[in-house]
């Protein structure tokens, strides 16, 4: 049997203490995750981010290599520790440093495909057969954030909302880091983080449903990326960590949550998942004969293209900058409007760079600082979204002889619903040519699976039309494009346009 020793754990509260049981050879960060202290560890424990630092008093262990490059020599003779590195051999007490995550706003809203709308009186004969006081219930898993939804089914009326932080963004904020946590045995833990998450919002929708006279909810219908959907129903992540990058399931899944018969709506690939499906759903692309853009710009940044039926996607890895708080606790629409400004002011040229004296400390833009690291990050992500808008147009418009000019450009999530157009054209994350054609469409994810709930409350045989979404989309890998660097490497700098 392993030793076992006791960390006391000295919060932030004067005189609070926990006292935690502690195998030898396990990090500190292991411990506080089992013992449900929720701390942001960024980097799935890489110690990269800093983020999950912890002082020792008294005793402490040797610092890794990680750390003496990390903490200055001054914090490390204090103390000073990463938890995801500290391995202590004997008791210890340490003292929680790290700040608690500021709350993150989650959108729920969309501005197209309303459910609200759905029990309209054209809708009145179709969900005519339903008595009045039947329930469902909508959820949206973000890798960042999860939104639920308690709606009235006849009327699509919202009775109550439920938003949270994905509590599994303490092993890691991409799906990669989540992929890798769930092949390194950490599988059940991230299942039952967001599981949990999706209880509590089940326990407060049964007293709004008793507060509103809802019977208990018919259906529960689910949207998420490909990954969540894996750790949400507990299948393996091994494959969709490696080439060819196979899911276990994306298929339309059926089962119980909580006594609720609830549908996991069905994904296109590894890294196109349902949360799309739902948007594309939601917003009727698949019937639109007009040319369109969607984009739900994420950590994981989905883009598709289509008229006529004709649905062509990918995916690119943009990483936290688009979501959450960044270096300077700011969000990814208010980095993007700092940056347009300081490029407007010549204060950032082309490549990137922040001019002197700004580069060592950022620079502060209404209130908001700026550092390199932002802009390095902005940079990165910007330009695997404008490489996947290049390939998208470009391969549609081959492969389509009749091929038309985009006409509406569809910005789903919470990046695209705040973010300034004329902010995001500047630093090149959107052509100019297709700002005109911006739409912010709010959290289509939500409404798909709205749309999906009440419609599945009539008959399954209504997900047909999910079927045929997928069935009409082709998905390619935007990284294994012939020229796809150097594409990327173009859109990595800064254009000199400025209005």
């Amino acid at each position: 049997m392993s030793e076992q020793i006791t960390i006391t754990v000295q919060t932030k509260k004067a005189g609070e203490e926990m006292h935690l049981l502690h195998t030898v050879g396990r990090t500190v960060l292991e411990t506080l995750r089992e013992s449900g202290i929720e701390l942001p560890s960024l980097c799935s424990g890489m110690g990269t981010c800093g983020r999950c630092m912890v002082r020792f008093i008294g005793y402490a262990p040797l610092p890794s290599q990680t750390e003496r490059g990390r903490i200055e020599p001054d914090r490390l003779r204090e103390g000073y520790r990463l938890s995801c590195m500290a391995k202590p051999v004997k008791n210890c007490v340490i003292q929680l440093l790290f700040k608690s995550e500021e709350k993150i706003k989650v959108l729920t809203e969309s501005t197209v495909g309303s459910m609200e709308g759905m029990g309209r009186e054209e809708d009145g004969d179709y969900y005519g057969g339903l008595k009045q006081g039947s329930s469902v219930i909508a959820v949206d898993i973000g890798t960042t954030t999860i939104a639920m939804r308690l709606l009235e089914t006849v009327s699509g009326r919202v009775c109550d909302t439920y938003t949270c932080l994905n509590p599994q963004r303490s092993y890691g904020t991409d799906v990669v880091e989540r992929i890798r946590a769930g092949s390194d045995g950490k599988a059940q833990q991230l299942q039952e983080l967001v599981r949990e998450a999706m209880r509590k919002g089940m326990n407060q929708f049964f007293q709004s449903a008793v507060n509103n006279k809802l019977c208990k909810s018919k259906r529960m219908a689910i949207a998420c990326n490909t990954t969540m959907g894996h750790l949400l129903m507990g299948y393996s992540t091994d494959t969709l960590g490696k080439s060819p990058f196979t899911p276990v399931n994306i298929a339309l899944t059926m089962f119980d949550f909580e006594g609720v018969p609830a549908a996991l709506l069905p994904g296109i690939s590894a890294f196109v998942g349902g949360d799309i499906v739902a948007g594309l759903y939601a917003c009727d692309l698949h019937k639109a004969q007009k040319t369109w853009i969607f984009l739900d710009l994420g950590t994981n940044a989905e883009m598709a293209i289509g008229n006529g039926g004709r649905i062509l996607c990918t995916a690119a890895a943009a990483g936290p900058a688009f979501e959450g708080k960044g270096e300077g606790n700011t969000t990814g629409p208010e980095r993007i409007e700092a940056i347009s400004h300081l490029l407007k002011e010549g204060i950032i040229d082309e490549t990137g760079l922040l001019q002197e004296p700004y580069f060592e400390s950022g620079i502060e833009v209404n209130d908001i600082c700026v550092t390199q690291k932002d802009i390095r990050d902005i940079q990165m992500a910007k330009a695997a979204v404008r490489a996947g808008i290049h390939f998208l147009e470009e391969k549609f418009a081959v492969s389509m002889p009749e091929y038309r000019p985009i006409e509406k450009v569809y910005l789903a999530g919470g990046f695209g619903f705040y973010m300034d157009k004329e902010a995001a054209v500047r630093v090149g994350l959107i052509p100019p040519e297709l700002e005109d054609k911006l739409e912010a469409a709010g959290n289509t994810s939500l409404a798909g699976a709205e749309k999906a709930a009440r419609k599945m409350c009539m008959d399954i045989k209504e997900m047909r039309e999910l079927d045929d979404i997928i069935g009409n989309c082709e998905v390619f890998n935007l990284a294994a494009q012939e020229d796809f660097d150097k594409v990327y490497i173009e859109y990595m700098n800064f254009v000199r346009f400025y209005k």
